[in-house]
């Protein structure tokens, strides 16, 4: 029995300089999680510190005077290259600050930061800032954007520190203010704001390349990749158009601007380490789809340079200037990414934009009823769910109809 508790003691005093000889450090780690959870401050899967919604605001009131807004969610598959609200009905909480200080005029400036700029869905990104520039405009206080981190491309271009607000001096304020703002949604303010995007694309985006140095007589945006990814819905939204319609449209700019002698067709690389990849398992067919648009584009237009601008020297950045430069006309299919440099041409150049159902809402149809050189058009679509269901020779099939039946220009 004594040697029994004899041994019984040392146990206990061998645990004893155990928890002594650790002690300080579970005094730091108790410290630690009292401090995150007074903070409350959690680490996210990413590595990156994020405050909860509970007790985070949308944004805060600088000392000068600045409405500060940050914006982005680095979880999901864009990285981060989004614009998503850190916290639920930003618009409106913003919108009620900017109300209510009309007379006050506290707030001397509206600046909005993303997390990250990345061009991963530039026409959720551009629609966004356009929005958030509107709003500073129509409370008559100059707009910041400006990125904490970014990749290059469209939406690092974007970043501006206005001097001063510049609502146009023909704006008209009775159909849209900043209350009808506050009721509204970013389509609406695409197409009243569209002064601000037609700056951005000239004088920040076009400008910060120098690779496109002069348009082309036409220009053609087409959406391809993703475009042939079969969808949930059973009514497709991306898809082909056959050749006929392009030559249809050309050859209208051709009775109103001259003959066209130049033709640019711009989409996304071939090269499967430059794509997404989602988009990787489609740039055989992309390739062959656009080669073959081109060679029909060089018997309908003889004496037109026709060009697939697609190679390593090309950037959304000179997509978009490509688009926005185009002499006589420019072309948007079914995407989100092309509206934008299409209704920035200049006031002398046609632009067409896809009456499509289901993306690019109020806007284009706004634009075709206030701007002279702004058009709609449709034709016959081969959605992404038929072409996946499709050889390719029944795709080349499709594209090479003649008929003109279902082209139409509004």
């Amino acid at each position: 029995v004594i040697v029994e508790e004899v041994s019984f003691a040392r146990l206990i005093c061998k645990m004893l300089f155990t928890v002594k000889r650790y002690l300080r450090y579970v005094l730091l780690a108790v410290a630690a999680c009292g401090f995150l959870l007074n903070a409350d401050v959690f680490m996210r899967k990413d590595g990156f510190i994020r405050r909860t919604q509970s007790t985070q605001k949308y944004g805060e009131i600088l000392p000068d005077g600045t409405l500060f807004i940050p914006v982005g969610n680095r979880e999901g598959r864009s990285l981060g290259q989004n614009l998503q609200e850190k916290v639920t009905d930003t618009r409106k909480l913003m919108c009620a600050d900017l109300l209510a200080d009309r007379e006050e005029k506290k707030i001397t400036r509206l600046h909005v930061e993303a997390e990250v700029c990345g061009d991963f869905s530039l026409g959720n990104i551009i629609s966004t800032i356009i929005s958030y520039n509107l709003a500073a405009h129509l409370a008559d206080i100059p707009f910041t954007f400006s990125c904490a981190d970014s990749y290059p491309g469209v939406m690092a271009t974007m970043q501006k520190n206005e001097v001063a607000p510049f609502l146009p001096s023909d704006f008209d304020k009775e159909a849209y203010n900043l209350e009808k703002f506050c009721e509204g949604g970013r389509f609406e303010d695409v197409a009243y704001g569209q002064y601000l995007v037609a700056d951005v694309i000239q004088n920040q985006i076009a400008s910060s390349q120098n690779v496109v140095t002069e348009g082309d007589d036409a220009v053609i945006h087409v959406r391809l990749h993703d475009a042939f990814q079969k969808i949930r819905f059973p009514t497709s939204q991306r898809g082909l158009f056959p050749h006929i319609a392009y030559t249809t449209l050309l050859k209208r700019a051709e009775e109103e601007k001259g003959e066209i002698r130049s033709i640019s067709i711009v989409t996304d690389s071939f090269d499967t380490s430059k794509v997404r990849k989602i988009d990787a398992q489609f740039t055989d067919l992309s390739r062959v789809v656009a080669e073959d648009l081109r060679r029909q584009l060089k018997v309908d237009f003889p004496n037109a340079e026709v060009s697939i601008d697609n190679d390593n020297n090309e950037t959304t950045v000179t997509s978009y200037t490509r688009l926005a430069k185009a002499k006589k006309i420019a072309v948007c299919g079914c995407s989100t990414f092309c509206p934008f440099p299409v209704m920035s041409v200049e006031d002398d150049v046609l632009g067409f934009i896809y009456d499509s159902k289901y993306l690019n809402n109020f806007y284009p149809k706004y634009l075709a009823e206030h701007k002279d050189n702004m058009h709609l058009w449709d034709a016959p679509l081969l959605g992404s769910n038929e072409i996946s269901e499709s050889t390719t020779d029944q795709i080349l099939e499709f594209l090479r109809d003649k008929s003109t039946t279902g082209i139409s220009i509004m």
